[in-house]
Parts: structure tokens; C-alpha cells; sequence
């Protein structure tokens, strides 16, 4: 038998927003006996209070919404995780909506979870919509807490959070040079992405720090998924004679180790490689990948406790950038 809010008050004897605030663990002023009565009643119907009634009531939904632009990303898929366990221990549930870098999915997610009536929102811009001024608008319009992580557009109207791409691009440079290295590819991403400038930026600034001539030859550009890496790298090594590449995200790295493996050139023997990331896989590759290591679980730490503040009511930084660190492992060989 299915009951209602309704009927357990009546079996009670008690009005139904004296049941609803017991069954949701509010004071009420009534006798321990009518409250395990209650209880006992809701239990012995299997009654859940109706979120949806919770909602109207508290006027919040303790949903908060997340959109990425690329759940096969294990970075995006980790951090999505970090970030869902860890509004989950402030009674957060979470909705997780994919646009597979695709504008008209974005915007149709952001109005969903609008729908859902959410009590806040998590975005990573889609490639489609960096420089979309629709997204930008829509986003100025919003009501709720937001923050953004990864990917910026100008003029955001809410906080953002980042690694510090073009620093860690200079690390990753820097060691490939203080390894003995001049001849250094670069395989970046899509170039309408803002990390994806920055790294290509870093890279360059550390070639003129080090008085090293930059070569357009040795540069290629992918789309931070592995296929990518694999092409550009196929590319990078039958027509240049690099002795070591910075990879500007290890999903491309990845493809770019198959790449070198078709061409039968060892790593690092014959190619040393550098990639940016540190993902769970890098470690367990036959050659341990040395790599730029942008803390996920310090990402979201920080996404969730502006998102948190913002809901409150609370002041939060504009803009928060992260440093990141090189793991050094296997895959650079020193020149002497």
C-alpha cells in the first residue's frame, strides 16, 4: 500500500506539517511517543519524504548541477568524482551532464539543470563556446552560485579556478633543456583553447629564456584526446629530427608513445617525452611518464568550498590559480 504525508498524519493523530517536520528531522513540540509513532508508521509503509515538496518548501533542492566538457577525459572524469564525493558530505547531490565540447548541448544542460531548479552550478567551457558570446550572456543571466574550473572566458561573471598552465609548461621546458635537450617538439592543444595558448606560451618563453631558436617545424596541434597524439606525433617524428617532446596533456602523450612505438624509436632512448597532466596511467606505462602533475583532488577542493561560500551568501575570490609540480619518471634521457 502506498501512503501519503496525509495519511500517516491522520493514523498519528497529529496535522500533516507536524508529520512532514518529524520525518524531516525538525524540532516540534510533541511528545517522544508520538514521534516514534511516526516513524514507526513511515517505516512500516516505506515512506520517503518527497524531495520535491522539500524543495517547495525550503525553496532549495540540494542539487548542484556540473557540466564537463568530456567525461573519456580522465581528468574530467576524476575531478568530477573529487568533486561529487565531496559535496556529498555536505548533502549536495549531484547532476553530471557531458556536452562533448558541443555549444547547443551546453546551453541546453544549463537550462535543464536550471529546470531541476539547482542550488548551484559547476562548469567547464566547452571548446564551442570559448569565445561565444551567447554562452557569456546566458551565464550573466544566472541567478544561482556558480564557479568555473580548467577553461576561461573573458568577462566571466562568477569565479574561476585554474592550474597555472603557461608555468607549467615553463617547468616542463625547463627540464627537458636542463637534460641536455635543444632540439624539443611541442604538441599542444586545439588553439582556440585558453590552456592550450597558455602551454604553447609557456614552452616558447622557456626555449628564449634558455637563448634557444623557436622552429614553427616542431610544433603540432591536436585536441588533447590520444588519437590526436598519436597523428601529430607520427607527423612530429617522420619529418623532424627532435631528440625530445613536451606534450601538452597525457591522453596525448599516450597516442604520442604509440606513435613512437610504430616508428620504431625507444623512450627514452631515441625521444624523450614530457607530458602535462600526471593522470592515474602515467605511472603504469612501460616507461613511467614524466609529467606535470595539476592536482585534481586540490581542483575541486577549491571549486566546492567557492561554490559552498557562494551559496551561502559568503565573499569569494575572483580567480584562483594553482601551481603545478613535475613528477620526474622515467621517460627523459640526458644528453651529455
Amino acid at each position: 500500500m502506498r501512503v501519503n504525508l496525509k495519511y500517516i498524519a491522520e493514523k498519528a493523530n497529529l496535522s500533516p506539517t507536524t508529520v512532514s517536520l518529524i520525518l524531516n528531522g525538525k524540532n516540534v513540540r510533541v511528545s517522544q511517543e508520538k514521534r516514534e509513532l511516526v516513524l514507526k508508521i513511515a517505516e512500516k509503509y516505506n515512506y520517503k519524504p518527497s524531495s520535491l515538496a522539500r524543495a517547495l518548501a525550503t525553496k532549495k533542492t540540494n542539487i548542484i548541477g556540473l557540466v564537463i566538457p568530456d567525461i573519456t577525459n580522465y581528468f574530467f572524469a576524476e575531478t568530477a568524482l573529487i568533486i561529487e564525493t565531496t559535496l556529498r558530505k555536505y548533502g549536495y547531490s549531484l547532476i553530471l551532464c557531458n556536452t562533448a565540447d558541443q555549444g547547443n548541448d551546453e546551453h541546453k544542460y544549463i537550462d535543464l539543470l536550471l529546470s531541476y531548479g539547482v542550488d548551484g552550478l559547476i562548469i567547464c567551457i566547452s571548446h564551442d563556446s570559448l569565445f561565444n558570446n551567447d554562452l557569456l550572456h546566458k551565464l550573466n543571466q544566472l541567478e544561482i552560485a556558480c564557479v568555473a574550473f580548467d577553461r576561461f572566458i573573458p568577462d566571466l561573471p562568477f569565479p574561476y579556478v585554474s592550474i597555472d598552465n603557461e608555468y607549467g609548461a615553463r617547468i616542463a621546458t625547463d627540464y627537458l633543456i636542463s637534460n641536455g635537450h635543444r632540439k624539443i617538439g611541442f604538441i599542444g592543444g586545439a588553439t582556440n583553447v585558453l590552456s592550450a595558448r597558455q602551454r604553447f606560451d609557456g614552452y616558447k618563453k622557456s626555449l628564449e629564456k634558455a637563448g634557444i631558436t623557436f622552429n614553427q617545424s616542431y610544433v603540432k596541434h591536436g585536441n588533447y584526446q590520444f588519437e590526436s597524439g598519436y597523428v601529430a606525433g607520427k607527423e612530429l617524428l617522420e619529418t623532424n629530427d627532435v631528440s625530445a617532446v613536451f606534450v601538452a596533456n597525457d591522453m596525448m602523450a599516450y597516442g604520442f608513445y604509440k606513435a613512437a612505438r610504430e616508428l620504431g624509436k625507444k623512450i627514452p632512448d631515441d625521444i624523450s617525452v614530457v607530458g602535462f597532466d600526471d593522470l592515474l596511467f602515467s605511472e603504469a606505462l612501460d616507461v613511467p611518464l614524466t609529467t606535470i602533475k595539476q592536482s585534481t583532488k586540490e581542483l575541486a577542493k577549491y571549486v566546492c568550498d567557492i561554490l559552498l561560500k557562494e551559496i551561502k551568501g559568503e565573499k569569494v575570490p575572483r580567480n584562483i590559480l594553482l601551481n603545478p609540480t613535475l613528477t620526474v619518471r622515467s621517460s627523459v634521457k640526458r644528453l651529455k
